[in-house]
């Protein structure tokens, strides 16, 4: 699976001009289903639009290495995945397939990667635990899917309770039966629920090592809400941050129904994030901090390389503006976030674009 590490080594290594399509390649898509799919038709026409407008700009060598590429690459291509992102320039080709959808899209000069990269964040790695007392199954949803990762089952029948089986009928007086001066009974649920405790510090370990695996920032638990709550009093404290919810989400879920009831919680926390997120950098600009709103401010910024963070809308209609933006923050050791629905709009009401420094300009 693609990550932004895989775009950064990309971007340093493809030229320019680029050709960069994002592709609705998904079979299960109606207009997909006919003998020439909507994407080859929608395709063939982007192609001869871009040759007629680079023959008239003067780029016709560049172009025509790039469009060869492009004809041998679809010649006998058949879709794998809902999307395909494809990346030429001439002496240089990468595709990527997602399993979201995309519109279809393109764009010549600047590499575009600013789709990409709302997918990455927007669907970005999720660690999701079903747990009850007894089991724990562990999935990571990424880019819009999930998929099973790992199991853990406590072993309560196989363990050997046969030197505590006199517990359950302690002796009249406190014979042979008792133990530790309690009842048998209690003696007996407490191993239990030694037991049972360990099986939770068992999967808190295991969870760490997938989150850190798949590098997942965020967790969510289903399962048994007991179970879950129970599971995150054993916890450290930078391991319980990550976890945004407890959802009712049954121990036997199929995977699809496991995303159906995380993905619009995911998604609203979030909305919740990025507005967070543009609000505290629209106030260190506006108080003098380690802020800056609109172009102007953003590009001096840039030049200056004191971008620690690019916050930018998604979609930007500005196509130019949003293939160079990341080009420029990468390239300055910054890093990109692009906001969506609400927190898009009050970026836009602030001057379309902002930046959090590394330090008070």
């Amino acid at each position: 699976m693609v990550n932004l590490d895989d775009i950064k080594q990309m971007l340093g290594e493809v030229e320019e001009p680029t050709l960069t399509l994002y592709l609705n390649v998904d079979n299960a898509a109606e207009e997909n289903q006919a003998l020439q799919p909507a994407w080859k038709i929608w395709l063939k026409d982007t192609l001869r639009g871009m040759a007629e407008q680079n023959r008239a700009d003067g780029s016709k060598e560049a172009w025509k290495q790039i469009n060869q590429q492009v004809e041998s690459y679809f010649e006998h291509y058949q879709p794998q995945s809902k999307s395909l992102v494809f990346f030429a320039s001439p002496a240089f080709q990468r595709t990527i397939e997602l399993p979201l959808s995309f519109e279809n899209q393109a764009f010549y000069g600047k590499p575009s990667v600013a789709p990409l990269l709302w997918a990455l964040d927007e669907y970005e790695p999720y660690l999701i635990v079903l747990v009850d007392q007894e089991k724990a199954r562990f999935f990571i949803s990424q880019l819009g899917s999930t998929e099973f990762e790992d199991a853990l089952e406590i072993d309560i029948d196989d363990y050997d309770w046969g030197e505590f089986t006199t517990m359950a009928n302690p002796a009249p007086g406190g014979g042979a039966g008792s133990v530790h001066g309690g009842s048998g009974k209690d003696d007996f649920a407490a191993m239990i629920g030694e037991h049972r405790n360990r099986f939770y510090r068992t999967v808190v370990e295991q969870m760490q090592k997938v989150a850190d695996r798949y590098e997942a920032r965020r967790i969510i638990l289903g399962g048994s809400e007991e179970a879950a709550h129970a599971l995150k009093g054993f916890m450290n404290e930078t391991l319980a941050q990550r976890v945004i919810g407890v959802l009712p989400i049954p121990m036997r879920s199929t995977t699809q129904q496991i995303i159906e009831i995380a993905l619009p919680h995911a998604l609203e926390y979030e909305r919740q994030e990025e507005m967070t997120l543009v609000n505290q950098v629209i106030d260190f600009a506006k108080s003098g901090g380690r802020g800056a709103l609109g172009p102007k401010a953003v590009m001096e910024a840039l030049d200056m390389q004191r971008v620690e963070l690019l916050i930018m809308p998604y979609p930007m209609e500005d196509t130019d503006l949003a293939a160079e933006l990341p080009l420029r923050a990468f390239a300055s050791g910054g890093s990109v976030e692009l906001v969506h629905g609400e927190a898009a709009d009050r970026l836009k009401q602030e001057g379309g674009i902002a930046a959090r420094l590394y330090y008070a300009m």
